[in-house]
C-alpha cells in the first residue's frame, strides 16, 4: 500500500514560501494558483499544501515537522543538496531528543515552521541531553 503524508500551511508570503520549498526539497511545485501551491512528493512521501494567509500566518508559525532517514549518507546528501540550493541548515550531532540519540539537521521556512531531517543511531534513557527523566522537572 502506497501512502503519502499531507501537511498543510498557512503562509504570510506565497511566493517566498515556494521558493524555499522548491530549494528544501529539491523540486518545485505540483500545483500553483494566485493563493495555493502543492508538493505531491514521492522522497519524503509528502503532501505538502501552501496557502496564502498573511493574517494567520505571523501568529501560527513556529510549527516542527521531521523526515526521518535511516542511512547517514542519506542524511548527508539530503543537507548537501539542500545547502547547494540556498537553504541554511542547522546542525546537530549525536543529540539526545526524544529518548533516542541522533544526528540531524534543520531548517526553517520563511514563516519560523521548523524542518527537522534526522537518522537515529540508538534509543536514549532520556528525553533531552544526559539528564535522567527521574531529574527532570514536571512542567
Amino acid at each position: 500500500m502506497q501512502t503519502r503524508i499531507h501537511v498543510n500551511l498557512n503562509v504570510a508570503d506565497l511566493d517566498r514560501s515556494i521558493a524555499f520549498y522548491t530549494r528544501l526539497f529539491g523540486a518545485g511545485p505540483s500545483k500553483v494558483r494566485a493563493d495555493y501551491a502543492n508538493w505531491r512528493l514521492d522522497q519524503p512521501a509528502l503532501h505538502l499544501a501552501l496557502v496564502s494567509k498573511p493574517e494567520h500566518a505571523k501568529d501560527h508559525g513556529g510549527e516542527h515537522f521531521g523526515v526521518e532517514l535511516f542511512e547517514s549518507d542519506e542524511l548527508n546528501g539530503w543537507r548537501a543538496r539542500a545547502e547547494a540550493a540556498g537553504v541554511t541548515a542547522r546542525v546537530e550531532e549525536q543529540v539526545t531528543c526524544c529518548y533516542a540519540v541522533a544526528d540531524k539537521w534543520w531548517a526553517a521556512d520563511p514563516d519560523g515552521n521548523e524542518w527537522e531531517f534526522w537518522v537515529r543511531s540508538e534509543d536514549a534513557e532520556a528525553m533531552h541531553g544526559e539528564m535522567p527523566l527521574e531529574t527532570v522537572e514536571p512542567c
